[in-house]
């Protein structure tokens, strides 16, 4: 069992069939595409987990190779997060040699990459073709065409599985994800939104941003606060556009926002800067502690924003930039210097 979540899984109390989705088999002689029945896995409490299904496929062109069986599990939004296999009826690769171990964590971390280089690819644009005259063959009755796997290919994938690692990421990355994102849409509820801002996970916690009106923002806003701090630059300026000034005014949250301006990303850094005028005035004097996280835009449009206005300027604001000015060390000293003579 492979799983990149916590411990969901082992909170699964029932199960129910709820949509089937439709791939098409890598197996050219095949005409119809497979279907698969997707499940949706609940706790004790009927609460959503994840979604699940028994996938069984060829994974070679000719058909002839053993069938891969497999569970494959997806989080609330459609994003693959494991899979585990029945040992006694194990994946394997080429000359239906059995994975390894390392072999079985190498297509974990293939399938959690939703944007693998096998998304972009044809199954033929992934082999070399290479000439195999008779003298090199068994057989002296023909010449034949040999396949080996691409160079920039055989880092991502399991070295002899490489039929089983594309088969197997396309199942998982087809159909069956807008599906799931659909499903979990249709059986929206405020408590479903709840438990996905709460969770750790990156995508549920943006998930769950977007569904929250700018009026309930002041519900959330302690886990909107820890979202801020913890998740990546897109969110942050999702965050700042969505949040109401009314919100964002008040001391404790522009204290709270303001004070991560040395861990956040450079982009962020320069809307913090632009969204001062809608702060309380805590965030003047928080940010001038920090002129040497800034670039040389950013200063200018905070110095640009003291020289318009004065009554959310006090002695701390005006002792931070004196020291700064005196930092010999800091290469933008001059135009700190040059801001303080012209007040003058």
């Amino acid at each position: 069992m492979f799983f990149n979540m916590e411990n969901e899984w082992q909170d699964v109390v029932a199960d129910i069939p709820v949509f089937k989705f439709k791939t098409a088999s890598l197996n050219s002689s095949y005409d119809s595409p497979v279907s698969y029945q997707v499940r949706l896995l609940s706790n004790k409490k009927r609460e959503p987990l994840l979604f699940f299904a028994d996938i069984e496929t060829t994974v070679c062109a000719d058909g002839e190779c053993k069938l891969a069986n497999l569970k494959v599990f997806w989080n609330l939004l459609g994003n693959y997060v494991g899979y585990g296999v029945d040992p006694k009826l194990p994946l394997t690769k080429y000359e239906h040699d059995a994975f390894e171990e390392k072999d079985y964590a190498k297509l974990h971390q293939l399938l959690l990459d939703n944007n693998s280089i096998l998304k972009r690819r044809k199954m033929s644009d992934l082999i070399d073709t290479v000439y195999v005259s008779k003298s090199d063959m068994f057989s002296n009755q023909v010449d034949a065409i040999s396949g080996a796997t691409k160079t920039e290919i055989k880092e991502s994938v399991v070295k002899g599985g490489l039929y089983s690692c594309y088969t197997l990421w396309h199942i998982v990355h087809g159909d069956v994800n807008k599906k799931i994102k659909l499903y979990t849409d249709s059986i929206h509820t405020d408590k479903l939104n709840q438990y996905c801002l709460n969770t750790d996970y990156k995508d549920y916690q943006n998930y769950a941003l977007k569904h929250i009106p700018k009026e309930k923002y002041g519900d959330h806003i302690k886990q909107i606060l820890q979202i801020f701090k913890t998740n990546d630059g897109l969110t942050r300026a999702y965050v700042l556009k969505k949040i109401p000034d009314t919100i964002f005014s008040k001391q404790k949250v522009t204290t709270e926002i303001y004070n991560t301006f040395p861990e956040v990303d450079i982009n962020t850094r320069t809307l913090l800067i632009k969204k001062i005028e809608n702060t309380d005035f805590a965030a003047v004097e928080i940010l001038s502690k920090y002129l040497r996280y800034m670039t040389k835009n950013q200063l200018k449009l905070y110095l640009e924003y003291l020289k318009n206005t004065s009554e959310n300027i006090n002695k701390k604001t005006i002792s931070n930039l004196k020291r700064t000015s005196k930092d010999k060390n800091y290469p933008y000293n001059y135009m700190v210097k040059e801001y303080l003579n012209n007040r003058k």
